[in-house]
C-alpha cells in the first residue's frame, strides 16, 4: 500500500466522527461502483467506533458485494467494531474497502462462482 493511501486510512481512522454518512442517489445519476463504495462506509455509532489494527499475518478474505459478486483476496488492515457490528478495513483494486464482517464469504465461494457475462444474441437470418 502506498504511502499516501496509509496515510488518509490513518487520518479518518483518527477521526471517525468525520467519517461521511453514507449517500444513496439513484443508480441513474451516479456510477454503480461509486455507489457501491459509498455505501459501504461505516457510519459510527454516537458512542463512537472501536478501531484497532488486524493481527500480523492475517489470513486473506473474501466478502460478497451488494451485486452478488464474492470479491477478494485482500488481507485486512484494521478491524473495527461499532456496537455489535464488525468491520474489516482492507484496500482493494487501490481503493480503501471498509467491509462489514456479514459479507464475508469462503475461499471456495470464491473459487466456484458463476461469473455472469453479457453476451450479443445471434439472430438468425429469416429469408
Amino acid at each position: 500500500m502506498s504511502k499516501a493511501l496509509l496515510d488518509k486510512a490513518r487520518a479518518i481512522l483518527a477521526h471517525p466522527k468525520q467519517v461521511p454518512s453514507p449517500k444513496l442517489k439513484p443508480l441513474e445519476d451516479e456510477d454503480p461502483k461509486t455507489l457501491m463504495i459509498e455505501m459501504a462506509v461505516p457510519t459510527p455509532s454516537p458512542k463512537g467506533m472501536e478501531i484497532e489494527p488486524a493481527p500480523p499475518n492475517p489470513k486473506a478474505i473474501y466478502w460478497e458485494t451488494g451485486d452478488g459478486r464474492i470479491l477478494g483476496p485482500a488481507l485486512p488492515e484494521f478491524l473495527g467494531r461499532d456496537g455489535n457490528t464488525f468491520w474489516i478495513s482492507t484496500t482493494f483494486d487501490g481503493q480503501i474497502r471498509w467491509i462489514n464482517a456479514d459479507r464475508l464469504r469462503s475461499r471456495q465461494a470464491f473459487e466456484t462462482q458463476v461469473v455472469l457475462r453479457e453476451v450479443e444474441i445471434i439472430r438468425e437470418d429469416h429469408r
